[in-house]
């Protein structure tokens, strides 16, 4: 019986030592164990041989196909022949890997009606040299009230005396439930006894139900951190040396609220903040 594995044999063979004594005759006890040393061998060597193209598309083992491809987000086809399964893992696989940029995402905002030519967001680094957001993300302008019969008339929901800067996107929305209290800030301990229909309403601790409220990320106090926040707003002004004085605030109808942070969040890199400089109406 001679092995099946020449390049285990002859290994094998290459360890064994000097001399006319160690020199195995053809078909005897030794040259057969050495061959069936060199089988089992064989096995160990192949598997290895198939790690090393564990991750081409091309050479990797069909059985480990399925993985590769879950591994690249591709769902499996079983109506594909295995060359076009490789050649479209391929395609995955050795393409060009560029994380997004400001040019891409203002690419996109444009396009979606939220950037130049619609409402006016525009992108900006928060680069050469980093600011503190602070300052930019808090500033404040006002509003003044409309006359009567405005929507915006004194004492309207929609009309402000004021208002603080912005916000910032990092993940989707975080809410908080509270306690509806029907006279926040103006209840007083009235035991309920009946007497009228606000008996009980007006007692310390009443709530009718609960209203979510979103948690707002805390502004970013180390400078190192600096430069992973971007701006969403207006054309922003800069400072002499190049970084950014102020960004101006840009309003968007309420009903694209969602929209905007879900296009913001889908092409922002991990780990990076949007410091929103927008305003919902």
């Amino acid at each position: 019986m001679t092995s099946t594995s020449t390049i285990m044999r002859r290994a094998n063979d290459a360890l064994m030592p000097q001399g006319s004594a160690w020199s195995p005759a053809y078909g005897g006890y030794l040259d057969r164990l050495l061959d069936g040393i060199a089988d089992n061998g064989e096995a160990v060597r192949k598997a290895l041989e198939k790690l090393a193209h564990v991750r081409n598309p091309y050479l990797c083992p069909l059985e480990l196909l399925p993985d590769l491809e879950r591994e690249f987000g591709i769902a499996g086809n079983e109506g594909l022949t295995e060359k076009d399964r490789r050649s479209a893992l391929a395609a995955v696989r050795y393409r060009i890997a560029r994380l997004a940029t400001v040019a891409k995402l203002q690419f996109y905002l444009d396009k979606s009606g939220f950037g130049r030519g619609g409402y006016g967001l525009v992108v900006t680094n928060n680069g050469s040299p980093a600011v503190n957001p602070v300052p930019v993300v808090e500033s404040v302008y006002s509003l003044t009230a409309h006359e009567f019969p405005s929507i915006y008339a004194a004492g309207t929901n929609v009309a402000y005396a004021g208002y603080g800067g912005g916000y910032y996107l990092v993940n989707p929305d975080r809410k908080i439930y509270r306690p509806l209290y029907p006279q926040a800030g103006n209840i007083c301990a009235r035991a309920f006894d009946g007497s009228d229909g606000q008996s009980g309403r007006e007692c310390a601790g009443y709530y009718e139900g609960y209203h979510d409220v979103a948690q707002k990320y805390t502004d970013p106090s180390d400078s190192r951190y600096w430069p992973f926040i971007f701006f969403v707003g207006g054309e922003a002004g800069r400072n002499p040396d190049g970084s950014v004085a102020f960004v101006p605030s840009v309003t968007v109808p309420s009903k694209r609220r969602q929209e905007l942070h879900k296009l913001i969040l889908r092409i922002k890199p991990l780990g990076t903040w949007a410091a929103m400089l927008v305003q919902f109406q």
